[in-house]
């Protein structure tokens, strides 16, 4: 009897380890869900990937002013590149080029006939070739007769200058084309005298001559300026500008104000201009290449 209740007890335990065994190797099936993001995707930012991260960050500004994002679940800081902005980086270096001047405008005027004016040279420092600081130095005489021969007005030879700013409108662009405007302040110290004045007396009939000595004068004006720039050949340009002028300040005579200015011309007009032949040394290569639209205007 005791053997027969040991073979089933054999048995027995025998078929519970089989059931054990079978019940790990079982497979469960799992029917796919159709919402999970398949894990080839989970580091694509799909609208629904970005919707859930949202929902585990806390926002707030650090001393720096930037936006910081905290991963509540991994405790992770990032900051928020989208809410940076953009530098927007300039075509041309800070020091991108100098040019120096030659003005022919009043040598070229004095071949027409004018009786005053003299030679100019200047130079101008390109800032990202936008910002332009100009300075002009010159010498200026007249020599003038009016026509009915009544007095002659003389200026002895005196130097001039000016300084200012350009601002040129083309400079995302090829330097070699500007349109720019400026603004520049003169100033000259000279010298001038009136001879042969022949005042007329129709009731005395009566000529009579005198002079006035020589006078000092001071005098600081201002010039608005309109030019464009045009490339001639490698590192040569030619510039043309308009300038109206008008007078800031200057010193009182007892025989009254100069006829001429050196610098700035005749008192009697508001109206002056330009032609400078133009060498230009560069400094610095543009920074950002130009874009089809940028390219195309330059062509």
């Amino acid at each position: 009897m005791m053997r027969h209740l040991t073979i089933i007890l054999l048995f027995a335990i025998s078929g519970l380890l089989v059931n054990e065994s079978a019940a790990q190797r079982r497979i469960t099936p799992v029917t796919p869900n159709s919402n999970a993001i398949p894990a080839t995707e989970r580091k694509k930012d799909t609208p629904a990937r970005k919707q859930d991260d949202k929902k585990n960050l806390v926002e707030f500004k650090d001393t720096q002013g930037n936006t910081v994002l905290v991963d509540t679940i991994s405790g992770r800081e990032y900051i928020d590149s989208t809410a940076i902005k953009e530098k927007n980086k300039l075509a041309y270096p800070l020091f991108h080029e100098v040019t120096l001047g030659l003005n022919l405008w009043d040598p070229l005027m004095r071949c027409f006939g004018q009786k005053y004016g003299g030679a100019e040279i200047w130079g101008e420092l390109s800032i990202h070739n936008r910002f332009k600081p100009v300075v002009e130095i010159g010498l200026g005489t007249a020599d003038y007769t009016p026509e009915d021969g009544n007095y002659t007005y003389k200026s002895s030879t005196a130097p001039y200058f000016r300084i200012g700013m350009n601002y040129n409108f083309l400079y995302k662009s090829k330097p070699d084309y500007q349109f720019h405007a400026g603004i520049r302040y003169g100033f000259t110290s000279f010298s001038y005298e009136i001879t042969d004045i022949h005042p007329v007396a129709d009731y005395w009939q009566e000529n009579a001559t005198f002079n006035i000595p020589s006078q000092s004068s001071t005098v600081g004006f201002l010039d608005i300026v309109l030019g464009i720039r045009v490339k001639i050949v490698k590192n040569l340009s030619m510039g043309w500008a308009f300038k109206y002028h008008t007078i800031l300040h200057e010193s009182k005579n007892i025989y009254g104000e100069p006829w001429y200015i050196p610098g700035y011309g005749t008192r009697t007009s508001s109206i002056g201009g330009s032609l400078s032949v133009m060498y230009t040394i560069p400094l610095g290569k543009r920074t950002k290449p130009m874009t089809d639209t940028e390219t195309a205007v330059a062509e």
